[in-house]
């Protein structure tokens, strides 16, 4: 572990709340653009908004000098995609969010919200993985509650067809 020396608590406080040794997605950029620009507008530095945000020179400089603007990350809009929508099955929401998996588990390491919920002991393909986010719990219930009655009525359905058709 590296020494830490006293003059540099905003250092060692990014360091312990991003997670130094994890990778930085796009997301934690998209976060610190506004940041980066409204303390540049204070008349902090690019040098010292660099070190207290613990971002390159190089990013910071290219935000301040309008040259360019960190890009949305495919987490933030899989959370968008949940927070406009609600929860959602694997089965849909693959449509947009194609590695939808590994983005949750990356989500769920980077703290970002995105939570999970299996339904075992049924076939249900895709639609058993539901993604949503905090505060979504209710809805969540409600469709997959849905989900389950309609799955009842086809399996009834089905059985009744094959049981006329004496198989």
């Amino acid at each position: 572990m590296t020494a830490w020396v006293a003059s540099e608590p905003l250092l060692l406080i990014n360091f312990i709340l991003c997670g130094a040794l994890m990778r930085r997605g796009k997301e934690f950029y998209s976060q610190n653009y506004k940041k980066a620009l409204d303390l540049h507008e204070r008349g902090i530095a690019i040098k010292d908004i660099a070190k207290t945000l613990g971002l390159s020179y190089s990013a910071v400089y290219s935000w301040v000098s309008k040259s360019r603007r960190p890009g949305k990350g495919a987490l933030i809009k899989f959370k968008e995609v949940l927070r406009s929508r609600g929860p959602m099955p694997a089965a849909l929401i693959k449509k947009e969010i194609k590695k939808h998996n590994d983005f949750y588990h990356i989500a769920r390491q980077r703290g970002l919200g995105i939570k999970r919920r299996v339904i075992k002991g049924l076939k249900l393909g895709e639609y058993a993985y539901w993604y949503y986010l905090p505060g979504q719990e209710q809805l969540l219930e409600e469709r997959i509650s849905e989900l389950l009655n309609d799955y009842k009525q086809a399996k009834e359905k089905l059985l009744s067809v094959l049981k006329k058709m004496k198989l």
